[in-house]
């Protein structure tokens, strides 16, 4: 599990690539362990969490866009007001995480297990880009 005196370190990193400093270094989480973490209301744009373990993690109102998290654990995460504008989230398991206040605008969730996600039906809709029958015009 990945410590979160070198968690911050590498956050910190990525924070001064994100403003183009010079000595930023962007993030790369990939196959990271970062169970329990907590991200609450974190700058993660554009960071690679490829296959990484999030599980039950703390990422409630945290800045993921553009973040690749294809194949990651999110079982039991709690992403209530998290900003996943175009995440790839496609292969990634949801179970029992809580997306509820996320904003998932263009988020990818293609073979994403949502098995009891808590997730309103009308975005849940948005995202997988559904048609309301009764808003359809002939």
């Amino acid at each position: 599990m990945m410590t979160t005196q070198k968690l911050d370190h590498m956050l910190a990193l990525h924070a001064k690539w994100l403003k183009g400093e010079k000595d930023g270094v962007r993030a790369k989480l990939d196959h990271a362990d970062l169970t329990d973490a907590d991200l609450r209301s974190r700058d993660l744009r554009s960071i690679s969490f490829r296959e990484a373990d999030l599980r039950s993690a703390d990422l409630r109102e945290a800045n993921l866009k553009d973040c690749n998290l294809s194949g990651a654990d999110l079982r039991g995460a709690n992403l209530d007001g998290a900003v996943l504008h175009e995440v790839d989230l496609s292969h990634a398991d949801l179970r029992g995480a809580f997306l509820e206040g996320a904003d998932l605008d263009g988020a990818d969730i293609w073979r994403a297990n949502l098995f009891g996600a808590v997730i309103t039906p009308d975005k849940l809709h948005r995202v997988l880009g559904c048609v309301d029958p009764k808003k359809k015009t002939s």
